[in-house]
C-alpha cells in the first residue's frame, strides 16, 4: 500500500495501518485515510463538488484528495478508494450544535437528495421481510422483534404519507446539507464523512439524533430542543415530517443490516429491544413536546399508552 500511495498521491508515509475497513497515516502530523468507496461510482462527482461546497464555507468535513490524474477515485488491486485529510477539530460526542453548524447550509444536488421517505422506507421493509423469511433460523432474536419493528415502521410510512398528503412546504421546506446516518455509538467520524452526506430536509438529522439521544442517555435533549426551536423556524409540514422520522425505528432497521453483514453480534438488539417500553414513553413524550409548537395529528395507540 505504501507504494500505491506514493504512486497515485505523491504523498509518502512513513507507516501506513490497516484499521480493517480502512487504512491511515499521518504526514507533516496531518492525517489522511484511505477508505474503500462503496457508493455509487456515480455520484463520485456530486461528493466531491459538495465536500468543496462545505470547506468553501468553513464547515467541518473530511477533505477529499484527488490522485496525481485528477480522479476522486482510485483502483488499487482493483478496489475502488478515496483518500481524506481528516479534520481532527471536533468535540468527543455529537451535540444538536455540531448538527446544526452543517445543516444551516442550503444545497441541492439531485443525484444526493433523499426526499421520498416513504417509499424509500416501503421498499427497505419489503427486501428486509423477503430476507428473514428465507433466513430466519439463523437469527432467533430478529424473527421474535421483527413484527413489532415493522409495525413501528408501517405507522410512520403512513405518518409521513399523510404529512405529503396534507400539507404545504413553505419557504423554510429547503433542502440542506444532511447525513445518510447518524451512527448509533456516536462515533463522529461518520458526522465529517463526505461518503455519508446527503442532502435533505432539516427534519431529517434533527429527528435521528432525538433517536439517538435515547439510547445515548442524553438527559439534556428537552433543553436541546427548546433552544433549538427558538433558533429554527419549522412549518407545519416540516413539524410533521420531524415526528413521522422520529417514529421510523432505525436504529433497530441499521443493527439489523449490520447483524447480517456479519458486523454486528445478534445480541446487541437486546438493548434495543430490553429499553422498548421505555422508549415508548420517550415518543410519547417527544410527540407531547412537539405538539407546543403546532397541533399535530396523534398516533393513537402511542398516546393511549400508559407508563
Amino acid at each position: 500500500m505504501n507504494n500505491a500511495i506514493l504512486f497515485y498521491y505523491n504523498l509518502k508515509p512513513d507507516k501506513i495501518i490497516n484499521n480493517n475497513s480502512y487504512y491511515y497515516f499521518y504526514i507533516n502530523n496531518v492525517m489522511y485515510h484511505l477508505i474503500t468507496y462503496y457508493k455509487n461510482i456515480d455520484d463520485a462527482e456530486s461528493i466531491y463538488k459538495i465536500n468543496n461546497y462545505m470547506l468553501s464555507l468553513g464547515l467541518p468535513v473530511h477533505k477529499i484528495i484527488m490522485n496525481k490524474d485528477s480522479k476522486i477515485i482510485t483502483y488499487i488491486d482493483n478496489v475502488p478508494y478515496i483518500l481524506y485529510q481528516i479534520n481532527l477539530s471536533y468535540n468527543k460526542n455529537i451535540t444538536l450544535k455540531d448538527i446544526n453548524i452543517i445543516s444551516k447550509s442550503s444545497y441541492y444536488n439531485k443525484n444526493l437528495a433523499r426526499d421520498n421517505w416513504d417509499t424509500l422506507w416501503a421498499n427497505r421493509i419489503d427486501y428486509l421481510e423477503y430476507h428473514i423469511n428465507q433466513n430466519g433460523k439463523k437469527y432467533p432474536i430478529i424473527v421474535e422483534s421483527f413484527s413489532y419493528f415493522v409495525g413501528m415502521c408501517e405507522n410512520a410510512i403512513s405518518y409521513i404519507r399523510n404529512t405529503y398528503d396534507e400539507e404545504k412546504k413553505e419557504y423554510t421546506d429547503n433542502y440542506v446539507i444532511s447525513h445518510d446516518k447518524l451512527i448509533y455509538n456516536n462515533n463522529l467520524y461518520s458526522l465529517y464523512d463526505p461518503l455519508n452526506i446527503i442532502i435533505d430536509h432539516k427534519a431529517r438529522d434533527l429527528a435521528e439524533y432525538i433517536k439517538l439521544s435515547f439510547f445515548n442517555d442524553n438527559f439534556n435533549i428537552y433543553e436541546e430542543l427548546e433552544e433549538h426551536f427558538k433558533n429554527k423556524y419549522y412549518s407545519r409540514y416540516g413539524i410533521r415530517l420531524l415526528f413521522g422520522r422520529v417514529l421510523y425505528p432505525s436504529f433497530y432497521l441499521d443493527m439489523y443490516d449490520q447483524i447480517i453483514t456479519n458486523t454486528l453480534n445478534e445480541d446487541k438488539l437486546l438493548e434495543i429491544i430490553n429499553r422498548i417500553n421505555d422508549y415508548e414513553d420517550y415518543l410519547k413524550n417527544i410527540f407531547i413536546f412537539l405538539n407546543k409548537i403546532y397541533k399535530i395529528p396523534e398516533v393513537e395507540w402511542l398516546m393511549k399508552k400508559t407508563s
